[in-house]
């Protein structure tokens, strides 16, 4: 249950404090190449943190890295508040990433040692997106009497919140008895092993995080206030939690091809509809593509690989050099072509994913 709880808070401060950060860094100035690095300084941050943990969290064991990566994430929220510049807010989300990448794959991997099926603990970190979409909605609304900043700011505040009673539980949580394995600093066998669920990963949340950087601005550029943003934010997240929750069995590789596929798909979507509105239901879809691939890949590398930790550790930072790429691809591509030419991008590099998963898995066989 602390690791339920604890996934469910950090994941509902990280969406919050996220959501609006493009909106928060074009009202101190920055412009979308800006805003593009600032992304990337998070996601470059849980690039490192997330495989050095993981692979640290093997052989030491997981309590000490998630009190740590809960700890560090409270502060960095919280300074988000005085950061009000883009050199400041690249600093401040390079620390929030730190946290995030150091308590993911150690609060995993002990599925493992816990026997909860993984399925159902990864839900509640998207049902801690789902509430986090909505509170961020509600909370920058209410907050707009006070100021355009100061509701960003109260928004950052309830994430610094949040990460208390998280913190609280990660300080209660046992450690328990696994298997530890030393891995190689740098597991070229392990990487080559998975390189059909590591590559395509990185592809496809290239593309995703491409879009994400300019969503909440495409979203506002269609009509959407900042609740209807919230709002649509949670009909993703919350349905990944309904959704998660049922794939603790079937064929994980199964499930993140029709992952890949499915996004591929809703990608194409966001180009061709006009309407906020119209965005809504194709949530639903992006919630089943989503959990289809995480919960897939997770259960997969947990199945096939004695390296828990590590394995997942490799996952989360081959999806966060896609945070790096990403925002800088989705920056410049949105600023030379426009919105709609980053949602084209992600869909065909999508596409490209799902090319390489069936010509490397056929390969491997």
């Amino acid at each position: 249950m602390h690791a339920r709880g604890i996934l469910f808070l950090s994941y509902a401060a990280a969406m919050m404090s996220t959501i609006f950060i493009p909106n928060y860094a074009s009202a101190l100035g920055a412009g979308r190449f800006e805003i593009g690095i600032i992304g990337t300084a998070y996601g470059l941050a849980v690039l490192l943190s997330s495989y050095l943990v993981g692979r640290a969290s093997d052989f030491t064991g997981r309590r000490v890295f998630v009190i740590a990566g809960v700890a560090v994430s409270a502060v960095a929220y919280l300074l988000h508040i005085p950061a009000q510049s883009s050199a400041a807010l690249v600093g401040v989300r390079a620390l929030a990433g730190l946290g995030m990448g150091a308590l993911t794959p150690p609060l995993l991997a002990r599925s493992r040692e816990t026997g909860e099926p993984l399925g159902t603990l990864a839900s509640f970190g998207s049902l801690g997106w789902a509430a986090g979409s909505l509170l961020a909605g509600i909370f920058a609304t209410g907050g707009e009497s006070l100021g355009e900043l100061e509701a960003y700011w109260l928004v950052f505040l309830v994430c610094f919140l949040l990460m208390l009673p998280a913190l609280a539980l990660s300080l209660r949580m046992a450690e328990l008895e696994f298997l530890r394995v030393r891995t190689p600093l740098f597991p070229v066998h392990l990487m080559k092993r998975n390189l059909h669920i590591y590559l395509p990963s990185l592809l496809r949340h290239t593309g995703a995080f491409a879009v994400w950087l300019i969503f909440p601005l495409y979203l506002a550029a269609l009509g959407a206030s900042k609740l209807w943003i919230g709002v649509i934010y949670f009909a993703n997240t919350f349905s990944q939690f309904i959704i998660m929750r049922h794939l603790n069995t079937g064929k994980p590789l199964l499930h993140l091809r029709l992952g890949l596929v499915l996004s591929m798909l809703v990608f194409l979507s966001y180009a061709l509809l006009d309407s906020y509105l119209g965005i809504l239901p194709v949530q639903l879809f992006l919630a089943l593509s989503y959990s289809m691939l995480y919960v897939g890949s997770l259960r997969y590398l947990l199945e096939n690989n004695t390296e828990a930790a590590t394995s997942v550790g490799l996952l989360g930072s081959f999806t966060s050099i896609s945070m790096v790429l990403g925002p800088l691809l989705g920056g410049a591509i949105s600023h030379a072509l426009g919105y709609t030419a980053t949602m084209y991008f992600a869909s065909g590099i999508t596409l490209l994913a799902l090319i390489f998963h069936l010509w490397w898995s056929k390969r491997s066989t």
